[in-house]
C-alpha cells in the first residue's frame, strides 16, 4: 500500500483546519494557495517519503494519523510558511499584512541570538550546529510555527540528507 501523497486539496484542508484561515481571508482556489503549495513541493526533499508512520501502536491499537505522512506534513507546513510570507490580502482585509507584522516577517534577521546581557541579567543559549549553516530561507522559516515545524521534520531525518546542514 502506498502512502497518500500531499495534494493541493489536502493543503487547502490544512489551511482551513490546521491554520484556521477562513474563506473570507483566503478564498478556496486562491492562486496564493497553489503557489505556496507548488513551491513547497519543489523544495521538500522527496526522500522523506520513505519515513514510515506506524498505523498501530505496540498494543495493536489503531492510530489516528490524520491521513498525513511525514512527507505530506513537511510539504504542508512549508507551504503554510510560504503562504503566510507572501499571500496578498483580499480587498478591504488586512489578515496577512497583520500576521506578517505580528511575526516580524518583513524584518531582516541575519542569524539566531546566541547571547544577551545587561547590567543585572545575562542569557546565553547554545546554538546548534545546523543553525550555523542556516540559509536566509531557513532563517525566514524560523519566524513562523509552520516554518519551524518544517525545519524540525527535515532535520529529524538527517541534516545532510535533507538539505539542512
Amino acid at each position: 500500500m502506498t502512502a497518500p501523497q500531499p495534494t493541493l486539496a489536502g493543503f487547502q484542508n490544512f489551511v482551513t483546519s490546521v491554520m484556521n484561515i477562513s474563506a473570507g481571508n483566503l478564498p478556496p482556489g486562491s492562486i496564493w494557495t497553489s503557489i505556496a503549495f507548488a513551491n513547497a513541493l519543489a523544495i521538500v526533499n522527496p526522500a522523506l517519503q520513505i519515513v514510515a508512520i506506524p498505523q498501530q501502536d505496540a498494543a495493536g491499537v489503531q492510530l489516528n494519523t490524520g491521513g498525513y505522512t511525514v512527507y505530506a506534513w513537511a510539504v504542508y507546513n512549508l507551504a503554510a510558511d510560504n503562504l503566510i510570507n507572501y499571500a496578498q490580502d483580499q480587498p478591504g482585509r488586512k489578515f496577512f499584512a497583520k500576521l506578517r507584522k505580528e511575526m516580524n516577517l518583513n524584518g531582516f534577521v541575519s542569524g539566531i541570538v546566541q547571547a544577551s546581557a545587561d547590567e543585572s541579567t545575562s542569557v546565553s543559549l547554545v546554538v546548534q550546529e545546523a543553525a550555523k549553516n542556516f540559509t536566509l530561507k531557513d532563517l525566514q522559516n524560523m519566524k513562523t510555527p509552520w516554518g519551524r515545524m518544517y525545519l524540525s521534520l527535515a532535520q529529524s531525518y538527517g541534516p545532510s540528507t535533507f538539505g539542512i546542514s
